[in-house]
């Protein structure tokens, strides 16, 4: 009998929509065939793994009994990504906007930059908005953030992924705040950083 903490890891790892491969069910009555492909439907509180195969079949599977591995998760298909968007003078919004590049630069209206915010997520702005004299937006720590920006998260992969529901939340009222920050703190802070001082 698998713990509930181990069963949440299950769950967590095998989300609706995870495309799986299977090598070998150990099954000597109703086996599904070595390298069938599936799609997982949901995962049980036992831990079973419930499947739609490629075939027909419908037959769950036992993470510790069944050789399978995933071949495509949900958030590699994503081809839209649920982030937070920060426009200067305007409170945050989520939106979904498209995995790639060219929506990720029409939405900063330039080239973008990545600024780690924590090891799930990141915030992408315009990589020339200081430079642009692009409104300013935020602080970020002891930065200044000059144009639209948004909040993705960050799996460690190439691409960046959805936020979860808990990051919307902290990032919202992170970002909640409408800052008055003159155009003038925005070229010191600037300067600050390409002269050091």
């Amino acid at each position: 009998m698998l713990k509930d903490k181990e069963v949440k890891k299950i769950k967590e790892m095998y989300s609706k929509g995870t495309r799986i491969r299977l090598n070998h069910m150990d099954d000597p009555y109703h086996p599904v065939a070595d390298g069938t492909l599936g799609t997982v439907e949901h995962v049980d509180d036992a831990g079973q793994i419930h499947m739609k195969w490629d075939d027909g079949g419908g037959l769950a599977l036992v993470p510790d009994e069944d050789d399978f591995e995933i071949i495509e998760t949900v958030q590699s298909k994503e081809n839209k990504i649920r982030v937070i968007v920060v426009e200067a003078g305007k409170l945050p919004v989520i939106q979904y906007i498209g995995n790639d590049l060219k929506s990720m630069q029409s939405i900063v209206g330039g080239y973008i930059e990545e600024i780690n915010l924590d090891d799930s997520a990141v915030l992408v702005c315009n990589e020339e908005g200081k430079i642009q004299g692009l409104e300013a937006n935020r602080r970020v720590g002891n930065d200044v953030i000059a144009g639209t920006f948004f909040i993705a998260g960050d799996d460690g992969s190439e691409d960046l992924i959805s936020l979860t529901d808990e990051q919307i939340g902290h990032y919202t009222e992170c970002f909640q705040e409408i800052e008055e920050i003159s155009q003038e703190e925005v070229q010191n802070n600037f300067s600050y950083r390409i002269y050091g001082g």
